[in-house]
């Protein structure tokens, strides 16, 4: 008789654990570009593969645990800053995966153009491959979706959208304060110089080239690009583009810009004889959706700045 009550009472008390206990059990699958991933419970260390990857964690709140070549991301990329401590991963093109292991992430964040060593990342942590270049679809549409990904990951969705939002009202103020001193119809040309006679022209599927076109303006350049979205040009490119607004995107080495710029040729091209033509400071080219703001606030600095008496 006792052990029967005794029973009960343990089954009483085991019930009564169950249903004041609260469920702790967590189970989420994530698609991505080589499949799902699926997560027992939710990831918050993230190692990340590239830059557009980094600034998009970044502009969530979120800091990756390991970025590739920090100082050159402090160069290239400047803003938004680096968070003070990362394990850095060395080159983007070859990480250091043992620098990855140490960094004990919970999740790995890659691009198609890092695929080819998808399996060996997978030996480290669960890997998602989000991508916003080498498409043909326009690099912001791609960097709105790939922050809506990261945003679910994450669980900062409405962050996501929010900073969406904030960016496409920075671009449509940029393209007021230049429409201002400009009026409607005008054409940028957008470059980085590599040295006196080659340069990458921007097309319209660029990071720079989808903001020009949200900020309804037209990209000078409409001939072939690669999948990265820019021609690897001459100044003969340059000079079928006509009297346009040329952009060059800083940094560029003092010697090469002062053996281009005393050069005759360069002298002779309409943008040059008209001064139409800008610098920006540093803005990474495959950047993500802060990186196409910080473009579009530049470019109207620059525009506006020529333009006053």
């Amino acid at each position: 008789m006792q052990n029967h009550w005794l029973a009960r009472t343990a089954l009483r008390c085991m019930i009564a654990c169950v249903i004041l206990t609260p469920f702790s059990g967590y189970a989420e699958t994530f698609r991505h570009e080589m499949g799902q991933a699926e997560f027992e419970t939710p990831p918050t260390r993230f190692a990340v593969s590239n830059w557009s990857l980094t600034e998009s964690l970044l502009a969530l709140g979120v800091a990756p645990v390991a970025i590739p070549e920090g100082d050159a991301y402090r160069q290239w990329v400047a803003d938004p800053p680096l968070p003070p401590t990362f394990v850095d991963l060395g080159s983007r093109q070859e990480p250091n995966f043992e620098a990855l292991r140490k960094s004990q992430p919970d999740a790995i964040l890659i691009s198609s153009d890092a695929t080819m060593a998808y399996n060996k990342f997978l030996d480290v942590a669960p890997t998602l491959v989000y991508s916003i270049y080498n498409t043909d679809k326009a690099a912001m549409d791609q960097a709105e979706t790939l922050l809506r990904n990261l945003g679910r990951l994450t669980g900062k969705t409405d962050k996501a959208e929010e900073v969406i939002r904030s960016v496409n009202l920075r671009i449509d103020a940029a393209a007021n304060r230049i429409r201002a001193v400009t009026g409607n119809d005008v054409k940028f040309g957008i470059i980085r110089i590599i040295n006196d006679s080659n340069f990458r022209i921007h097309g319209n599927t660029s990071l720079f080239g989808s903001v020009l076109a949200r900020m309804g303006f037209t990209n000078a350049w409409n001939g072939q690009v690669n999948s990265w979205s820019f021609h690897n040009g001459t100044i003969a490119d340059l000079a079928r583009m006509g009297d346009m607004q040329l952009v060059y995107i800083e940094p560029v080495a003092p010697t090469i810009k002062a053996k281009l710029f005393q050069s005759p040729l360069w002298k002779s091209l309409p943008f040059v004889r008209e001064k139409h033509v800008y610098s920006i400071p540093t803005s990474w080219t495959f950047g993500s959706v802060l990186s196409g703001a910080r473009f579009a606030e530049q470019l109207a600095d620059a525009v506006v700045s020529a333009h006053e008496p």
